[in-house]
């Protein structure tokens, strides 16, 4: 052979190898509505890298930071294959997710216990865990909707972001406060607040033009909402609670069909990262905020014993008619069962925690203890 014949034949290889390597590989649309800098938006970064390399580039995740779907798209854009991937939000429609709502609505119980600092971590690891392991109903649930469950992630503890100082239960009577959830809107109602429902996103607006004097949020949003510009004081413990409805990386169950055995595992390795990353974000982030609460003179309160005993005995009060609703409404005959096998598992997962320090130390807890003992061979098929 020739060398020219020799290099055409050469050229010739490598072009089937590419040809064969771009054949392979499969391009995913992962659609988030955080913005590309967020907490939400880094994970997502770094979970595309996480997949690519796992899969040896048979997989690659392409991001979407405030397009293709917006939250409220999510869930259907995802159903419907607009996006193969998506963080979907499960209080934007909880009668379709009611198994993994029902989690949502136990978060008061943070408040049951004496703080260890990594609540929010703990209940994420829980309901990971309890999703994967103890809630077939959760998974049928996301497969009705053409899903297949990839792990959620929480919020740090909420807080009441306020232009006025509260520290003791009468502080809050008369008080106009966005909320999020029907548990916190139900507390600040039982103590003579006026909650106010809207989106987390027009806090900054509705608290500098006097229309609310708390939100509702974690700590990390003084910096995400630049809400440190509005905020005076912060009662850190009030009303507790955090926010643990999302499913961070859900895939589209025809999607995840299509794919091959070590595809799906990549898959489920990225899908530990995301979660981690999201979980160990906004626990850094409240840490982190700390300081910008000091820069901006924005005083951090812990409510009166008084306060908190309140709040506890509501927690406790209003389980039974959570519990109750989720029967009459979503025909969860077993929603107390599901309660207890919760709580035990979060209580668990307190302990589990404890030594955890670091993102990547996180990243390996759920990988080991959760996602790498799901079969990517039968899981969501």
């Amino acid at each position: 052979m020739t060398f020219k014949k020799w290099q055409g034949a050469a050229a010739a290889i490598t072009l089937t190898a590419a040809m064969t390597t771009s054949a392979q590989a499969d391009t995913l649309k992962y659609a988030f509505g955080y913005p590309a800098a967020s907490t939400v938006g880094i994970a997502a970064d770094d979970y595309a890298k996480a997949v690519d390399e796992r899969s040896g580039g048979k997989v690659k995740i392409r991001n979407f930071p405030l397009s293709l779907l917006s939250l409220a798209e999510a869930g259907p854009g995802l159903r419907d294959g607009m996006a193969d991937v998506a963080y979907v939000v499960s209080a934007l429609s909880p009668k379709d997710y009611p198994s993994y709502m029902l989690m949502q609505d136990l978060q008061m119980m943070v408040n049951l216990r004496e703080p260890k600092g990594k609540e929010s971590v703990a209940y994420a690891g829980a309901v990971i865990e309890y999703t994967l392991t103890k809630c077939p109903s959760c998974l049928s649930e996301f497969g009705a909707q053409n899903q297949v469950y990839m792990g959620g992630a929480t919020s740090s503890i909420n807080m009441a972001l306020c232009t006025k100082p509260v520290r003791t239960s009468a502080d809050l009577q008369g008080l106009k406060i966005r909320v999020s959830h029907a548990v916190v809107s139900r507390y600040f109602s039982s103590v003579g607040a006026t909650p106010v429902a809207f989106p987390a996103n027009e806090s900054y607006e509705a608290l500098s033009q006097g229309v609310v004097d708390c939100t509702q949020l974690s700590l990390p949003e003084l910096t995400n909402m630049s809400l440190a510009d509005v905020v005076k004081f912060v009662t850190t413990d009030v009303p507790g609670g955090l926010s643990s409805n999302v499913a961070v990386g859900n895939i589209n169950l025809d999607t995840w069909k299509r794919l091959d055995d070590e595809q799906r595992a990549a898959l489920l390795w990225g899908a530990s990262q995301l979660a981690a990353d999201i979980t160990w974000g906004y626990y850094a982030d409240a840490l982190t905020n700390e300081k910008v609460a000091a820069d901006k003179n924005i005083e951090l309160i812990n409510g009166d014993a008084a306060m908190m005993d309140e709040l506890r005995n509501f927690a406790k009060s209003d389980l039974p008619g959570t519990l109750e609703s989720y029967k009459t409404t979503y025909g969860l005959t077993n929603s107390a069962e599901m309660a207890t096998e919760f709580e035990a598992m979060y209580e668990k997962w307190i302990d589990v925690v404890q030594p955890v320090e670091t993102r990547d130390q996180l990243r390996e807890l759920f990988w080991t203890n959760l996602f790498q003992n799901v079969d990517p061979k039968t899981y969501g098929m």
